[in-house]
């Protein structure tokens, strides 16, 4: 089944609208500070109670880290698809238009991460987006086999990082007391700077995040690879528009799924509720806690789109139009929430960062959120594209849309 040119597959909307609410109530840990701190800093500093913080932050690391990150990579991957299919379909050059559209993501990223917020992931999706071109051309055998293979090398680089860069807990303590004075630092600034010096300090964030990644390996962007695959393969395979012929075995996979996902992540969270895996080996601690959270967030997030798929494709209401509204301005309010956090928590605004506790920071999240639903909705009454979603489009295809 090939899709029509204007058409719209409207449980992909309402996925990606879902997504954005699983993304801000993890990413607001950042601007609420508690991304940064391990739990007892959280209580020495009196930003919230053991009792509270640590169950709570031990589901939201189970259910909602990695995996609403992860769909949106699917929802790329699979995006991508649908484009380059449409672009194909009206005699269009579909991977030169696509090579526009990552470098204009790219733009977009870099200044969202430079300048707004350095937890930017767009311009990650671009860089690794260009292997798309490449493997649109393979079969889905082949992507499986890659697949396959980067969850292969996955483990074999924290192998080898574990053999040859162990740490003892002294080196631990030492590496901790250094990351902990820069983080004040942060910190600091973000409750008492003004705008520029807050500004000044997200192109260390960058820095410290690639940092991050290279030195655990790539997990990360290993992880995003891998979904942008799945994503892909569902879109050669029209999984979505066969999804009540293929249900039934979605359902008994993802059944099986559950408990092994759950279990599996929850081990590479312990540390929330201050367990730590083989403290006398902090290496091999590492080392488990790496591989589980990336195998236990793969396997969430698959039981998340197939119930969600199944879920949304079974009923049909006005709250799931308003949802898929909210999913069509994709990219617009994903960088909104950044607005709106910058406004609400650092120094220079409202301030509230350090100054609300776990919980309320959830709530805070689902407010920010049901706006987002309600200006999104008011939008699409006089506009047929988002603000962003409009720029992107007319820096992939210039002035003359032959798609809009």
């Amino acid at each position: 089944m090939i899709i029509s040119q204007n058409a719209r597959i409207q449980t992909i909307d309402q996925i990606r609208g879902l997504a954005l609410l699983g993304i801000l109530i993890f990413n607001i840990q950042t601007y609420t500070f508690f991304a940064f701190l391990r739990p007892e800093q959280v209580y020495s500093l009196g930003l919230d109670q053991p009792e509270n913080y640590g169950p709570l932050q031990f589901l939201i690391s189970l259910l909602v880290k990695g995996q609403f990150y992860t769909i949106y990579s699917f929802l790329f991957g699979l995006g991508f698809y649908l484009m380059w299919q449409k672009n194909n379909q009206i005699g269009l050059n579909a991977d030169q238009l696509f090579k526009r559209r990552l470098w204009s993501l790219l733009c977009i990223g870099l200044i969202h991460a430079f300048v707004f917020w350095f937890g930017d992931i767009l311009h990650k999706y671009a860089l690794l987006g260009f292997s798309l071109i490449y493997f649109n051309r393979k079969s889905v055998n082949y992507l499986f086999k890659w697949i396959i293979g980067l969850l292969v090398s996955m483990i074999i680089i924290q192998l080898i990082l574990a053999i040859f860069l162990a740490v003892t807990p002294q080196s631990i303590s030492e590496s901790d007391k250094e990351f902990d004075k820069v983080i004040m630092e942060v910190l600091d600034t973000w409750k008492n700077g003004t705008l520029i010096q807050v500004i000044s300090l997200q192109k260390l964030g960058v820095a410290m995040g690639w940092f991050k990644a290279i030195s655990s390996g790539m997990i990360s962007l290993i992880h995003f690879e891998i979904m942008f695959l799945l994503g892909l393969i569902v879109g050669k395979m029209n999984v979505f528009q066969r999804f009540d012929e293929l249900s039934g075995k979605f359902i008994k996979w993802t059944l099986i799924a559950i408990p092994f996902g759950l279990a599996i992540k929850a081990i590479s969270i312990l540390d929330t509720l201050q367990i730590q895996l083989l403290p006398n080996q902090p290496t091999w601690g590492i080392f488990i806690k790496n591989i589980c959270e990336s195998i236990g967030s793969l396997l969430l997030t698959g039981v998340y789109l197939v119930l969600l798929t199944a879920l949304l494709n079974r009923h049909s209401s006005k709250l799931q139009t308003w949802i898929a509204n909210t999913g069509r301005l994709g990219l617009t309010n994903y960088l909104a929430q950044t607005l709106i956090c910058m406004f609400l928590f650092y120094g220079y605004a409202l301030g509230l960062g350090g100054k609300i506790t776990l919980f309320q920071s959830l709530l805070a999240a689902v407010l920010i959120y049901i706006f987002q639903v309600i200006y999104s909705n008011i939008w699409f009454t006089h506009y047929k594209i988002g603000p962003m979603e409009k720029l992107w489009r007319r820096m992939t295809y210039g002035v003359k849309d032959p798609i809009s």
